[in-house]
């Protein structure tokens, strides 16, 4: 016989996430009870499309209350409860009627729920949440904030690893907002019940991911030392945020006492030694930290009631293994364990950056585009670009625009394309390439402003003055622009009578000092065809470092920018030659 399942849920101007909810579970549901406590955006009527059963409930900062009176309009043998920013996802074609045929046995089942660290890199954190009961008067939510469902008997609770409920990332404002919220209504809660380890645990909660790490502290400390086992849903995940807590504190000997203690209690919680290893790696104990990414590794995939962040039994720490090795100059494994961070999640870039230092450190730039190429990382769209920005921040102009020259059919209708192609032309001595890629870049386009900025330099190295001068007093038009147009107004004059106009830096130098110093950096990396006027590439470069020169911080800016190259000219002799004291210590 099958068991009807009703989804309830209760809203509040959900209408940016409500469509993309109900279409993931509308075909493995047999009712749907939606309940608004209050909505002024389109919410009801896009609840309407999907059910007749959508009731209005007096909101009364009791979230219990609303989850219990949807559970009340149900008809379902069954309930599963979601939030309206949550998606249901399977990892095979049962559904949640195969579920419940299979486990027949059972009352309720945890869900596992994923909360995205980083959507783009894919990283969650992993936690089981009772979101599928039956329809009785034994399963009801309990707590005014943080809700559970009451258990009259755990021993009929399954769990099930599909499906997956997955939360939407929402952006950083309206997060803060959430959690100044429920900070409010846990306040007022453990107020009337102070003994309540889990509002303990949540208050914590709150408090670490609104960076107020010492307020979480104790509350923290107190949920984690008062839990049970019998609470391992809740306990391990506070032992997490402890850990993170003292972390942020610089508390690091009092973290990883506590690591060391429980490891022994958890010898399968991945998280736990991973946890360690970053621990170890912030005091510099790069050996013994090795071998807690070791374990994480290991370990792999921890038992469910664990909680558990994606990539701790993967990429993250390879990525975290090839930095160790770095600091310990084992270079060929550090390069591998990048590579291997790389190969196991190629959404997660930041390991490029230090694989990138370490190729180009040991085998100069030829080798280093040859390799990322061979590796297949060209061929991923955010890696592609990152390489060519990492190879056009250490001076390698003309690698960078092979990146993008070699795989731009992968960035098709991609708006970042052809702002980040033109400038590599450009500053690789590609200068009317360049200007054309950027020409096709729209008003609409954020990159639009600084398009335009791009222009112009293409136009002063391509000796044509004038057109800069028409394009320069175009973006003085603008307010947002007006800065950046006097700059070049003033290069433009100074490049055609080679004498010192009063600069603009003078009056508004916190605005565009930071520009120019970058303007000047990029003519740096600039790689002039052999045909050009290095007379009028010189021009240029006088003209900004005459701007950066007439203000006290830019002169003091333009000393350090020298002092650091000759450092980095005696780096690069030294790693090619060994210490022969040649150099001249300044």
């Amino acid at each position: 016989m099958k068991r009807r399942i009703s989804l309830t849920m209760i809203v509040k101007n959900e209408s940016f996430h409500l469509v993309s909810c109900l279409e993931s579970v509308k075909n493995d549901v047999d009712e749907i009870v939606i309940v608004d406590t209050g909505s002024t955006d389109d919410t009801v009527n896009i609840a309407q499309r999907y059910t007749s059963k959508v009731y209005s409930f007096p909101w009364h900062n009791d979230f219990s209350a609303a989850r219990n009176f949807a559970i009340e309009q149900a008809s379902g043998d069954w309930i599963l409860a979601l939030d309206a920013d949550e998606e249901v996802e399977y990892q095979d074609q049962n559904n949640l009627h195969t579920l419940l045929q299979r486990e027949q046995d059972k009352e309720a089942f945890l869900l596992p729920l994923l909360n995205p660290v980083s959507d783009s890199t894919e990283e969650y954190n992993t936690f089981y949440v009772l979101r599928l009961f039956r329809n009785n008067e034994s399963y009801r939510y309990v707590g005014k904030i943080h809700e559970q469902v009451s258990l009259p008997n755990q021993q009929n609770v399954g769990l099930a690893t599909s499906p997956i409920l997955k939360h939407k990332s929402l952006p950083l404002k309206v997060r803060h907002q959430k959690r100044n919220r429920n900070l409010a209504l846990l306040k007022k809660a453990a107020y009337e019940d102070p003994d309540n380890l889990f509002l303990h645990y949540y208050l914590g909660v709150e408090w670490l991911m609104l960076g107020k790490a010492g307020y979480a502290l104790p509350f923290l400390k107190k949920a984690y030392n008062n839990l049970s086992d019998a609470h391992l849903l809740f306990r391990t995940p506070a032992l997490k945020y402890l850990l993170l807590s003292l972390k942020e504190l610089g508390q690091l000997d009092e973290a990883l006492s506590l690591c060391l203690e429980t490891s022994l209690q958890y010898p399968d919680f991945t998280d736990l030694f991973y946890l360690g290893g970053l621990l170890l790696e912030e005091k510099e104990e790069y050996y013994i930290a090795l071998k807690w990414f070791d374990k994480a590794i290991t370990c792999g995939t921890p038992p469910a009631l664990l909680s558990h962040s994606t990539g701790t039994e993967s990429f993250l720490a390879y990525y975290h293994l090839g930095f160790c090795y770095d600091r310990i100059g084992k270079i060929p494994e550090a390069r591998n364990a990048y590579e291997t961070a790389l190969k196991l999640n190629p959404k997660y870039h930041f390991p490029l950056y230090s694989l990138f230092l370490n190729l180009l450190n040991e085998k100069g730039p030829t080798f280093c585009y040859q390799h990322l190429d061979a590796l297949g990382l060209l061929e991923i769209p955010l890696n592609c670009l990152t390489s060519a920005e990492l190879f056009f921040r250490s001076n390698h102009a003309d690698k960078a625009f092979c990146c993008l020259e070699t795989y731009k059919n992968i960035f098709l209708d991609d708006e970042d394309f052809p702002f980040f192609y033109g400038k590599y032309c450009i500053y690789s001595g590609r200068l009317q390439t360049g200007f054309n890629s950027l020409l096709q870049i729209t008003k609409n386009s954020p990159y639009y402003n600084s398009a335009q900025t791009l222009l112009i330099v293409s136009l002063i190295l391509l000796g044509n003055l004038s057109k800069a001068k028409t394009l320069a007093i175009k973006l003085w038009k603008h307010p947002a622009t007006r800065g950046e147009a006097h700059i070049f107004l003033w290069l433009i004059r100074f490049m055609q009578n080679q004498t010192l106009p009063p600069s603009p830096l003078k009056i508004r130098e916190k605005e565009l000092l930071p520009w120019v110093t970058e303007l000047f950096l990029d003519y740096k990396r600039y790689q002039s065809p052999k045909f050009f006027s290095k007379s009028l590439i010189a021009a240029y470069g006088l003209g900004l470092e005459a701007l950066i020169k007439a203000t006290e911080k830019g002169f003091q800016w333009l000393l350090n920018d020298y002092d650091q190259r000759l450092q980095d000219v005696k780096l690069k002799f030294t790693a090619k030659y060994g210490d022969r004291r040649l150099l001249v210590e300044s």
